[in-house]
């Protein structure tokens, strides 16, 4: 009796060990409504990550969507010709890829190693860093340079309770201005982690 109470309790652990290796929920800070997520056809998950990249010189929109549900990764994406970048974000048409629970895991590591979960976005005080001091003539002389066809990323964090909203214009051209600021080398490894999706 000892040793099946013994092998019950092995196994039950077992199976909470492994099921705790992926339902690991990030914690996040709220900073957008519940509606304001725009995969609203998703029900009964546990956690979604969701990148929609806007290529301006392409004119196309790609949808990445990471979702935790039941203890197991979903990635699904889809994709669509645009003329111009839309203001409003409609739910794209999404199709599942084939994924691991170790895959996305790596990817779930990835972007909270380059702190998706709180770098601060373009809206909040992240810096352009976009002026630059050059001599001229004897003269010194601040240039502000920009852009107008850069690509732009909106990422929304979400679990049934909160949702967590980032947008980002041109991020790696602006991080070629801020050498030194950290949260701009990590945006950009965020959004190359979706591009090479």
């Amino acid at each position: 009796m000892k040793n099946l109470f013994m092998i019950i309790l092995s196994v039950t652990l077992l199976i909470n060990y492994t099921f705790a290796q992926h339902a690991v929920v990030q914690q996040f800070k709220a900073n957008a409504l519940l509606s304001d997520n725009p995969i609203t056809s998703v029900k009964n998950y546990d956690m979604m990550i969701a990148c929609r990249a806007y290529d301006n010189i392409a004119h196309k929109l790609i949808f990445n969507v990471l979702l935790l549900k039941g203890g197991h990764w979903q990635k699904m994406t889809g994709s669509m010709p645009v003329a111009n970048v839309p203001l409003s974000v409609d739910e794209p048409s999404l199709k599942p890829l084939e994924t691991t629970d170790a895959q996305a895991d790596a990817m779930i590591t990835s972007l909270a190693a380059a702190h998706l979960f709180t770098v601060p976005d373009d809206n909040s005080g992240l810096p352009k860093c976009n002026e630059t001091e050059e001599a001229k003539n004897g003269n010194r002389d601040v240039v502000d340079h920009s852009i107008e066809d850069g690509p732009e990323y909106r990422i929304w964090i979400a679990t049934p309770k909160k949702v967590r909203y980032l947008y980002y214009y041109a991020p790696e051209f602006f991080a070629q201005f801020c050498a030194d600021n950290k949260e701009r080398e990590d945006v950009v490894k965020i959004v190359r982690l979706f591009r090479n999706w």
